[in-house]
């Protein structure tokens, strides 16, 4: 029997709680003090991936009028003269 809709997977919660966990000891490891600068900023561009939240590619919807224009003239009176 599938699980109820809306309900939280108990298996990826458990995987997110443990990967976090894993994640943390290594951070906690890592000694920023004796890496250089360039090593600092690759650590940053790294983490920044999984802080930041990505932006969407978004278009600039411009909405075009036209530019030229014609106008017709009906003359409808001659038809009624005759």
């Amino acid at each position: 029997m599938p699980r109820p809709k809306g309900s939280p997977n108990k298996l990826t919660s458990e995987i997110k709680e443990r990967l976090s966990q894993v994640i943390m000891d290594a951070m906690a490891t890592i000694d920023i003090d004796s890496m250089t600068q360039n090593e600092r900023l690759k650590l940053i561009q790294i983490g920044l991936q999984y802080v930041v939240p990505r932006l969407k590619h978004t278009e600039e919807i411009k909405e075009e009028f036209p530019t030229e224009f014609q106008i017709e003239i009906i003359d409808k009176t001659s038809d009624v003269d005759k």
